[in-house]
């Protein structure tokens, strides 16, 4: 009984595996390995505050990846980053730090950046009136404060975690002043591809496909006299079942194009 049991739990593990499409690794990855501090001294800041893209004359790109309660495509993304040896920055809530500690457990220790990204992945301020709070200070900063304190928990030290990326990548001034006195660095994306909307699913009015998004970074790339030097590109671990044509599912693809073109990548350090 007992032998069988664990030939059909190896069956269903062979059968997931399969399910996942093909990592084809088209360029050797070993460069994209190395950690360096991040060189804020060379950063661009949003007017709000926050580093959204770094020294724009090194084809460096910092790959980003948030999650809260939609997750499902993080063993790809795993998978694909292992396959490329390419280490990158991961932005995690509370909520899905309690849910699933053993995913970060994972991420940490195969060298990823993992960082805040609140505790209840909050609106903490209006899409119209972005100077309008939506939460009061004392509720934000016990939002950051437990975000942090659940990352604590799994042994991830503080030092390790001081860069944040804010909820729905949205806030204000008095936000980012609240950030900086808690002794985080705030950062965000780089505007201009579209990764962010990647969640984005084809009942909305602002849904953009996956292959527009491609498209839209291949033309940034090709167009921008710096490229996408020093970029932050964000894309998100998982999106409404709605919404099936997945980027995180593209990866390959873009990372493989990314590296032809000569891109390095940077997790923050």
């Amino acid at each position: 009984m007992a032998r069988n049991k664990i030939l059909l739990l190896l069956l269903i593990c062979a059968l997931k595996i399969q399910a996942q499409p093909a990592v084809n690794v088209k360029a050797a990855p070993g460069p994209n390995m190395q950690a360096q501090p991040y060189p804020r001294e060379r950063a661009l800041r949003e007017e709000a505050g926050a580093f959204y893209r770094v020294d724009t004359t090194r084809k460096i790109i910092y790959l980003n990846f948030t999650a809260h309660e939609l997750y499902e495509g993080l063993p790809y993304v795993k998978h694909v980053l292992d396959s490329f040896s390419i280490k990158a920055s991961f932005f995690l809530t509370g909520d899905f730090v309690r849910k699933d500690p053993q995913w970060v457990k994972q991420l940490y220790k195969d060298g990823h950046y993992v960082g805040p990204h609140s505790n209840k992945h909050l609106l903490y301020c209006d899409w119209n009136k972005r100077d309008s709070l939506l939460e009061t200070i004392p509720v934000i900063r016990k939002d950051i404060k437990d975000n942090l304190n659940a990352l604590k928990k799994l042994k991830i030290p503080l030092a390790k975690m001081k860069y944040f990326m804010p909820p729905y990548e949205w806030y204000n001034k008095e936000v980012y002043e609240l950030v900086q006195g808690m002794g985080l660095t705030m950062v965000n994306f780089s505007p201009g591809t579209s990764s962010n909307a990647d969640y984005t699913t084809p009942d909305m009015k602002n849904y953009i496909s996956s292959d527009t998004i491609l498209q839209r970074i291949k033309r940034y790339e090709t167009t921008n006299t710096a490229g996408l030097n020093g970029f932050h590109l964000l894309i998100h671990v998982g999106t409404e079942a709605s919404r099936t044509d997945k980027l995180y599912l593209r990866l390959p693809e873009l990372l493989s194009y990314l590296i032809a073109k000569g891109y390095q990548f940077r997790r923050f350090e």
